[in-house]
């Protein structure tokens, strides 16, 4: 509708940790970061022609308490990867404290995020 102030919003691309299947995460702008809103399946190639794969996002990332999770495995939960910069993975907490990254398929601890941002990409 024409002069609605509607929130900033951006699609930041994530891996399913559970089968590497690539899906969009609608990200809203929200306090001092981004919140997840939505999530849908989409294929690389078109996530790339969208100009998914060249967003950033700076400050913290929140999930809004409607936000439906990973289209795969359902997971609300990210795995933000510093190894290869900054690239989303869900992953279901194991309580170990340790995760893989589905875009470099490296292990390592999580820890807090400290806000300074993801990118979204594609494979290396």
């Amino acid at each position: 509708m024409v002069g609605q102030n509607f929130p900033k919003a951006k699609i930041a691309l994530c891996k399913c940790g559970s089968n590497n299947m690539t899906y969009g995460v609608r990200m809203e702008e929200f306090k001092n970061g981004w919140k997840a809103t939505w999530a849908f399946p989409i294929k690389e190639k078109t996530a790339k022609n969208e100009g998914y794969d060249a967003v950033t996002l700076k400050g913290q990332l929140y999930s809004d308490e409607n936000y439906p999770g990973c289209p795969y495995c359902g997971s609300k939960d990210f795995f933000i990867c510093y190894e290869c910069g900054g690239k989303l993975t869900c992953y279901h907490d194991g309580g170990d404290g340790r995760a893989t990254c589905a875009w470099c398929h490296v292990t390592m601890d999580t820890m807090e995020y400290d806000g300074s941002g993801i990118m979204s990409g594609d494979d290396r």
